[in-house]
């Protein structure tokens, strides 16, 4: 398994062979509600509003008090030097499965998705520093300062592994570098859509709108921010059925200084200290269970010559296991889970049943891991 060591960016085209198509979501954005990152800039801050709402039915919804329980934290672990990360778990069983949201993405975005995993197994959602719980960490906030974070986290909130990493977008990278540091504790992987280092060292071209970060940033210490204000710092809210007690919980979260300037960072550092990370760290994984979902909008005929380029990069990413599968999802945005959550619910199956059938854990406990 060398793929990853050598080789132009380039050099496997996408063929329409290559796309999969496991099944007809149910659950469904409007056209052009999500678009990738790198090609919107801060339009991504409005797109959690979708995100948030995307299950809610037309008309007026009654308000769901049990989705209070994004009130309070759910799963504290104290961290070495005193903060505090925060995990939102669900279900029961092994392998348990850490999903690493995207950027900007909280835990509760994860609400419906993450009720139908907690059905196979448990499932824990990662506040990174600085999202919703969890405390903001010291800059930057690179991706080896996060799983750094995450593994001590881990530790303290004794959530046993090998575990299996969902990393969607940014999160795709959390997932990987926690599988290249600690490949005893990753018994598979998932990846939606992340991104890909080698073509950011080219380019080190932030994906959003930074400027606008660090202003807002500078607004928060100073003011309340609203949504929908003019200074255009929050342009997302919860949909209907949410209570009036987490809409304002959520409108704080993200009117913080803190969390602009914890999104300035991610995006920095994504193209910058983290890429970078991720190529010094890159090793073969093995043969563990690895499925990576990626959007077909990057291999279609009519995409440009730095889709295939991105595209064949995937398909490098997936090669780092001997068992490792990259499926094009025909029709799916950078959401895919989103977009086609039947074929990501099916992939998520397949990955935890493949780790359960390697050994490496049972449906009743985890299963220590030899050095």
């Amino acid at each position: 398994m060398t793929a990853f060591a050598s080789g132009p960016l380039d050099a496997e085209p996408c063929t329409p062979s290559l796309v999969r198509e496991r099944g007809r979501g149910t659950l469904s954005l409007p056209p052009g509600a999500w678009l990738y990152p790198r090609m919107i800039g801060r339009a991504l801050f409005s797109a959690v509003l979708t995100l948030l709402a995307f299950a809610a039915v037309a008309g007026q919804e009654p308000v769901d008090y049990a989705r209070d329980v994004y009130l309070k934290p759910q799963t504290l672990a104290v961290l070495p030097d005193g903060r505090h990360l925060n995990f939102f778990c669900e279900g029961e069983g092994a392998p348990v499965v850490l999903v690493a949201p995207g950027w900007h993405i909280p835990d509760i975005g994860w609400r419906v998705l993450q009720g139908e995993m907690a059905k196979v197994t448990k499932v824990c959602v990662i506040d990174r520093a600085g999202y919703g719980f969890s405390d903001p960490g010291p800059m930057p906030r690179d991706t080896a300062a996060e799983v750094k974070d995450l593994h001590d986290g881990l530790k303290a909130a004794h959530l046993a592994g090998p575990f299996v990493l969902v990393g969607h977008s940014l999160g795709g990278f959390d997932a990987r570098l926690f599988a290249y540091k600690f490949p005893s504790e990753t018994a598979g992987l998932l990846l939606l859509d992340p991104p890909t280092e080698r073509i950011y060292q080219r380019t080190r071209a932030p994906d959003e709108d930074v400027g606008l970060m660090q202003r807002c940033a500078v607004l928060a210490r100073t003011q309340t921010l609203m949504p929908h204000g003019k200074d255009g710092c929050i342009e997302t809210a919860l949909g209907p059925g949410w209570s009036d007690a987490m809409h304002a919980r959520y409108a704080a979260d993200e009117g913080r200084a803190a969390w602009f300037e914890t999104l300035r960072s991610e995006d920095l550092s994504m193209v910058g200290r983290s890429s970078d990370e991720m190529v010094a760290a890159r090793r073969s994984l093995g043969d563990i269970p690895l499925i990576l979902l990626q959007a077909d909008e990057d291999c279609g005929p009519s995409g440009d010559r730095g889709d295939h380029v991105r595209c064949a990069e995937l398909l490098s990413q997936a090669r780092d296991s001997g068992r490792g599968q990259r499926r094009i999802v025909a029709g799916a945005s950078h959401m895919i889970q989103q977009d086609k959550p039947d074929v990501f619910l099916a992939a998520f199956r397949e990955v935890v049943s493949d780790a359960r059938a390697s050994g490496l854990a049972t449906a009743d406990k985890p299963r220590k891991r030899r050095p």
